[in-house]
């Protein structure tokens, strides 16, 4: 939103990306207890938004774009609060990488296009053919 470069297909990759890096932290990490309930608590957000979302990952294509934009931007909040309070029992690796993925919402947010959903923004924007 702030400066859309990503578009709405890469940014469809990266939603599942995101999801299995949560999962991933969880086993890799040794996650337990909290911080292993926020990560797999945010890998089924990440699932679920990009199932329901209408972008050119979208299964079902319910939720418009621009919605998936502040529901991930809640979550990035929430999981970078939830890295430094709610797991602050945990090691400093676990509340580091729950940091860093709160993080990186925000930077999916920052960076994306939400505009129509067509990526055109973003093609203009690199001078990029705007044909389908």
């Amino acid at each position: 939103m702030l400066f859309p470069i990503i578009g709405p297909r890469l940014h469809g990759w990266l939603d599942d990306v995101v999801a299995v890096l949560y999962l991933a932290g969880v086993f890799a990490l040794g996650l337990h207890g909290d911080a292993a309930a926020v990560a797999i608590t945010g890998a089924a957000i990440h699932f679920v938004l990009t199932r329901l979302t209408d972008y050119p990952q979208g299964t079902w294509k319910l939720i418009p774009f621009r919605t998936h934009a502040f529901i991930e931007l809640g979550e990035g909040v929430g999981v970078l609060i939830a890295g430094f309070m709610i797991a602050s029992s945990n090691p400093l690796t676990a509340r580091l990488f729950l940091a860093a993925m709160g993080v990186s919402q925000l930077g999916a947010f920052a960076f994306s296009d939400y505009g129509d959903g067509s990526g055109a923004g973003v093609r203009a924007r690199f001078g990029r053919r705007t044909e389908k």
